[in-house]
């Protein structure tokens, strides 16, 4: 159960009184004086203290890095609410092992020759990847081919049965059961599809979305997707593909019902049947959050359970805006902006909370390691030990990083020819 948000009331300085008597003619000049340089000390410390409020009110989305306080456990729920500063990463520290000093990794990339000119964002899973492509002009749609792409043989193949009929493939997902995308044509008209890999059938029409683009999220027999409705609230949809069943998430609606929404409501992270997610920290005030900017928490659940009665979802709040969290089911990651270029990367690492680096857009988590791109490189982050890895050859520019267990795909800019989409892969070795 949330906290009711409490108002803090404002404080009042009240100064007193000090009258002098009988002040001669020159006195009255050198207080004259002396007032003049009071009022300009105080004009002076007004104009210093305005611009370093003004600096501090820009700056809230960087928060400062203090020491972390213990968790709170809410009355009356298994829910937990815990107040977490994040502390800045050691791995900086370690000898080879700064993002500015990186081990090099870029020795086993292997490129992507695609059929098609125009390539959308993949998805990878295991030895398999699915993306949209196509070759048309750019005043039609252009990604209307769906394809399946084995990194292991290098072959690429269409998937069958997929026809467009809003506008153009985006939201590519798959796993070994399914294979998941949206007919869209990025306005009004959303239809999400699912094929069944283990069945040789045509794809079925899970859900039309008429008023915002979902952004989809596969795991297992669930599709999540967040979707608004005619009024613009925004709700939380999860579909088991075995039985059918369409479900709104509980506690999602609520934790983002007072949410200013400065960047956007993010879209879910999931792993296996945890789900996470980012909404209002339930401990800030309205009037904190308009004074100081909104803080963001991150909840977090179990979709074999959501459907028992007075399940609630737990609670982790960072002190700090969230974007897009995502959880490899062992640590999470986060954004403090909604792709802004100088949105800065954090890292939960069991209670830690890690600063890893500034100006990331697109970051994904793999087995033992954070992916992010960053100033046109793709790197890795070994949690474990804190080190640093450069993935993309040096002097090349590289983009939109996926990845699946160790297996890394990303957009190599540098290499792309009459402007024909490039993909870089390499598997990640791991390290002793």
């Amino acid at each position: 159960m949330t906290k009711t948000p409490q108002r803090r009331g404002r404080s009042h300085l009240r100064g007193g009184q000090n009258k002098n008597k009988g002040i001669g003619v020159e006195n009255i000049r050198w207080s004259a004086v002396i007032l003049t340089g009071v009022v300009l000390l105080v004009l002076l410390f007004g104009l210093v203290f305005g611009i370093r409020a003004c600096a501090v009110r820009k700056g809230k989305d960087n928060p400062a890095v203090p020491m972390a306080t213990q968790p709170q456990e809410s009355a009356g729920s298994d829910a937990v609410v815990s107040q977490k500063t994040p502390q800045e990463s050691d791995a900086a520290g370690q000898p080879g092992s700064s993002i500015d000093n990186p081990i090099d990794l870029s020795d086993g990339i292997i490129e992507i020759q695609s059929k098609e000119k125009s390539i959308n964002t993949p998805d990878v899973f295991g030895h398999e990847m699915v993306y949209s492509a196509g070759t048309g002009s750019l005043l039609e749609p252009l990604l209307k081919t769906l394809y399946l792409y084995d990194l292991e043989t290098g072959e690429e193949n269409k998937v069958a049965s997929v026809q467009i009929k809003n506008g153009e493939i985006f939201e590519t997902v798959l796993n070994d059961n399914y294979i998941a995308w949206l007919d869209t044509d990025q306005k009004g008209s959303n239809r999400i599809y699912v094929l069944n890999r283990s069945e040789d059938a045509k794809p079925r029409l899970i859900k039309e979305c008429a008023y915002a683009v979902p952004r989809l999220r596969l795991s297992q027999d669930y599709l999540l997707w967040i979707e608004q409705n005619e009024e613009k609230e925004e709700r939380l949809y999860v579909v088991d593909l075995i039985s059918e069943e369409n479900a709104s998430i509980p506690g999602f609606a609520e934790s983002i019902e007072r949410a200013m929404s400065t960047y956007g409501v993010s879209a879910p992270g999931i792993y296996d049947t945890q789900i996470i997610w980012a909404a209002s920290d339930p401990n800030q005030s309205e009037e904190d959050s308009i004074r100081n900017g909104e803080k963001s928490a991150i909840y977090y659940c179990d979709l074999t359970k959501f459907a028992e009665d007075d399940y609630e979802p737990s609670v982790f709040c960072p002190d700090m805006y969230v974007h897009d969290p995502i959880t490899n089911g062992e640590v999470w990651a986060w954004i403090d902006k909604n792709k802004a270029p100088d949105s800065t990367l954090y890292l939960k690492v069991g209670d830690e909370v890690r600063r890893i680096a500034q100006g990331v857009i697109t970051y994904a988590l793999g087995d033992d390691m954070l992916i992010f791109g960053q100033n046109g490189n793709i790197y890795a982050y070994f949690y474990e030990d804190g080190t640093f890895a450069r993935l993309n050859r040096e002097g090349e520019r590289s983009i939109l990083p996926v990845v699946s267990g160790r297996r890394v795909v990303w957009f190599n800019k540098t290499t792309s020819s009459g402007n024909k989409d490039q993909l870089d892969y390499l598997s990640v070795p791991y390290r002793e």
